[in-house]
């Protein structure tokens, strides 16, 4: 007699891991194109900026004119996809389309530009991937892929702090002459920001080492729970660790524990259906409180979450002041170009807040649609049981569930730009597209069923699903 995780197991083997039996040359070449496009911009993502070229009055980076190119080539070829157009699918495009409008009415075709190029960054992004994640198991081998990369980043970082100097900034220096005017300020102040505890944070080929820390936090959920039982899962997780750690990177340090944190939660309540409901309803109604009666709510959130009274009283101040900006402005936001430090009030160069800085420069309306793109790929309710998808497949959409929780949250403390920004589109694409899998497998299924009980075809169990 079989257990129920057995009789699970073979129903998987039969229904995913077998090859059809009648795959054409065309999608099997046309599978291995789209496996090296995201190769290729996950590796482009790592390259230092300072490789960066001028086309124009534009610089790119490689990673950016990798996406140009993709973006253009997947809109061009969108009609022969099979998936339909989703929730996430409508909202990448609002998204990118407010961004445009919203840069265009504050600064004209300056504004119009600078926002092209976020809006290709993040929905640009999201579709490459979304047309070119579809078959089997392909989701789980970007992300293996993008692991092993992160082992290589965080080697380099160590440079950083080993050495002394920003290593890889260093070397793009050499060879190009790029230079930051605001990191050579920082490291000639010795500032906070590139020293802590008397070592150099390490970033590595990054813009910064917030940006290097959240990168970790993310890649090392994703492998610690997709393989969890494998030693590739473990060291990656390792690794990341040891990345957080020389980062310093306190809001990305919470982010780690957030995750694992929730990966301890689904492990304990596997047999509770209503699990994140009852969880999230217990956040909601903490949040509720805590903005009901705390006098400065953003502060007690960073508290309670492990962060230096510092820290956490400057984002309180970085909301207070600059959340009168949006209200004042709230469809179009304020534009990228407005003097941040032009109120007493913020102390620093930057807002340190995704979510805010993102309503000053494009509008609310833009930052709820990146919200809703980054979560309506879960609408569609969990699908970690699906007998539709591998057990790594099913363990992936369950880790990116918990490393978006950690990516909203930490959108209230930091600010995502870059590889953080892009990654924002590339999550979203990658759960949108295993639960468009786990559907269309269960309808071809069906209609082949359909055909074998009506006498038609004898369909063998090998080819039966691979979309």
């Amino acid at each position: 007699m079989f257990s129920a995780a057995t009789n699970m197991h073979f129903a998987r083997e039969q229904r995913v891991a077998q090859p059809p039996l009648h795959t054409s040359l065309k999608s099997q070449s046309e599978g291995r194109a789209a496996a090296w496009r995201l190769r290729l911009i996950i590796a482009a993502l790592f390259l230092p900026e300072g490789l960066s070229f001028f086309v124009g009055d534009f610089r790119l980076t490689v990673a950016r004119a990798l996406l140009i190119i993709f973006t253009a080539t997947t809109l061009l070829n969108r009609q022969k996809s099979a998936r339909a157009f989703g929730m996430s699918d409508f909202f990448a495009l609002a998204a990118a389309v407010w961004m445009l409008i919203a840069g265009t009415a504050n600064e004209g075709f300056a504004g119009l530009k600078g926002a092209g190029i976020a809006a290709i960054e993040f929905a640009g992004c999201y579709y490459v991937f979304r047309c070119s994640l579809d078959s089997v198991d392909s989701s789980v081998r970007m992300v293996r892929y993008a692991c092993k990369v992160l082992v290589v980043v965080v080697a380099v970082a160590l440079l950083d702090p080993l050495t002394g100097k920003l290593f890889t900034y260093e070397f793009a220096k050499g060879l190009t002459g790029y230079t930051k005017p605001i990191v050579e300020e920082a490291l000639a102040q010795h500032a906070e920001a590139m020293f802590r505890n008397g070592l150099l944070r390490a970033m590595g080929p990054l813009e910064h080492s917030i940006l290097f820390g959240c990168v970790c936090a993310w890649f090392g959920t994703l492998a610690f729970f997709t393989f969890p039982h494998r030693l590739f899962g473990q060291s990656i997780a390792a690794f990341a660790l040891v990345g957080l750690w020389f980062s310093q990177a306190r809001g990305a340090w919470v982010a780690y524990v957030i995750s694992f944190a929730l990966s301890g939660y689904f492990a304990a309540t596997k047999q509770i259906p209503m699990r994140w409901k009852l969880i999230g309803s217990i956040t909601a109604f903490a949040l509720v409180l805590i903005f009901s009666f705390s006098g400065a709510p953003f502060a007690t959130l960073m508290r309670l979450a492990g962060l230096s009274p510092e820290a956490a009283y400057y984002r309180q101040g970085i909301w207070a002041a600059a959340a009168p900006m949006v209200a004042h402005s709230p469809l179009f936001g304020i534009g990228s170009s407005w003097d941040w430090q032009s109120s007493m009030d913020l102390y620093g160069p930057s807002v340190d807040a995704f979510w805010l800085q993102n309503s000053m420069t494009y509008g609310i309306p833009s930052t709820l649609f990146v919200f809703l793109t980054m979560t309506s790929p879960f609408w569609r309710g969990p699908i970690h049981d699906s007998a539709y998808l591998t057990a790594e497949e099913s363990r992936l959409s369950v880790a990116l569930g918990i490393v978006t929780v950690a990516a909203v949250f930490l959108g209230f403390i930091v600010h995502f730009w870059g590889v953080c920004w892009i990654l924002l589109g590339a999550f979203a694409a990658t759960r949108a597209s295993l639960a468009d899998s786990a559907t269309l497998r269960h309808r071809t299924e069906q209609v082949l069923d359909a055909y074998q009980h009506a006498g038609r075809i004898a369909a063998p169990v090998g080819a039966r699903l691979r979309l």
